[in-house]
């Protein structure tokens, strides 16, 4: 193996994981919005959670799921392009895994953002793609119907991924890919840490199951103001009613707005 390539893989792909594509969503389509931390409440005001986050999600949560879609599909591919280019440029060697292994530390980590970036789920995801597909659309699936049976959001979002460290070994048997997607489990909780912590807190505090059972939430802004009222992501139910109820509509009760 060649650690000048593995140099350059690694470095291409942590300038392109500290592009923002949350920052640079909401500066072309709402210049005039400010994004800060927010805090997602049940409707009686039983349960909030709080979190200083910049990713697909706040941006959805701010803006609506059209905006919050492009922005994850915009993480995913900081991820996914430079791991094809040093897959097509170097095949046969693991050179992509620094590629896209990287890019997710930057997304995390952004250079160009004093550091404070998003979770990782999205360039995850575009890693994982580059990896085995077939696996990510598998193991998504099984993480969300899981999530909506335990109404856990954590447990929707760790499944999948989680489930693509067995998935990988049983299809390839390949200890790079192995490794590289055990360590992306690793680092995804550890960027977890502000939000776990919060989860520990409702815990401590009782409201864990008020927040786990509401169908819907409220999204406050830091000032207090209501930015939205929105559906839970691991609520399918919920969001299926919402979408056969409205022709064509979204179950963001703000999209059309």
């Amino acid at each position: 193996m060649n650690f000048g390539m593995v140099f350059l893989a690694g470095a291409v792909g942590y300038l392109s994981g500290s592009f923002s594509a949350a920052r640079a969503v909401v500066r072309t389509f709402a210049p005039d919005h400010k994004m800060e931390g927010i805090q997602v409440e049940v409707p009686d005001g039983s349960a909030s959670f709080q979190s200083d986050v910049m990713s697909a999600t706040t941006v959805r949560l701010h803006l609506g799921s059209k905006f919050g879609c492009l922005t994850a599909v915009l993480d995913i591919m900081k991820a996914a392009l430079p791991a094809l280019l040093f897959r097509w440029w170097q095949p046969g060697e693991p050179y992509y895994l620094a590629a896209a292994g990287m890019a997710t530390v930057g997304h995390i980590w952004p250079v160009f953002y004093r550091f404070k970036g998003g979770r990782g789920m999205s360039p995850i995801l575009g890693g994982f793609l580059m990896v085995d597909w077939l696996g990510v659309i598998i193991t998504q699936a099984v993480g969300a119907l899981s999530g909506t049976i335990i109404k856990n959001t954590m447990i929707m979002i760790g499944t999948g991924i989680a489930l693509m460290v067995p998935w990988v070994w049983i299809r390839s048997r390949s200890w790079p890919e192995v490794i590289y997607v055990l360590a992306m489990n690793l680092l995804f909780w550890y960027a977890m840490g502000p939000e776990l912590k919060e989860f520990r807190r409702m815990k401590e505090e009782g409201s864990l199951e008020d927040f786990a059972a509401a169908e819907q939430v409220r999204i406050v802004g830091r000032r207090g103001e209501e930015i939205q009222t929105a559906m839970r992501m691991d609520n399918l139910k919920a969001w299926f009613q919402a979408l056969f109820k409205r022709s064509g509509g979204s179950p963001d009760q703000d999209e059309s707005e």
